[in-house]
């Protein structure tokens, strides 16, 4: 039984695993994380699935993080505008006569 309470007591409280999972993320702008029972939920929005992953990575080094759920978005490439249509030509400062 004792053991038990050492195994019990000794895992980090969750405030403690919030303050060192915070510290983690410190680097990682738009990044949050919640922390219940040892289970972290990160949520935000980052550029891209590397840095996505990155934080997840970050986070599960964490001593005493049991799992994490990875809730971050990844923003949407914005596309390129589309090219003019063929025949419409741009007026430049050249193509006017004075």
């Amino acid at each position: 039984m004792l053991l038990a309470v050492c195994l019990f007591s000794c895992q980090p409280s969750d405030s403690h695993l919030q303050k060192a999972v915070n510290e983690k993320l410190s680097s990682t702008p738009g990044v949050t994380a919640d922390v219940k029972d040892g289970i972290v939920t990160l949520g935000g929005e980052v550029a891209d699935d590397a840095s996505k992953m990155a934080a997840e990575d970050a986070v599960k080094s964490v001593a005493g993080v049991k799992s994490v759920t990875n809730n971050i978005m990844v923003q949407a490439a914005v596309p390129p505008p589309p090219p003019p249509p063929a025949g419409d030509t741009m007026k430049t400062d050249s193509n006017v006569v004075k």
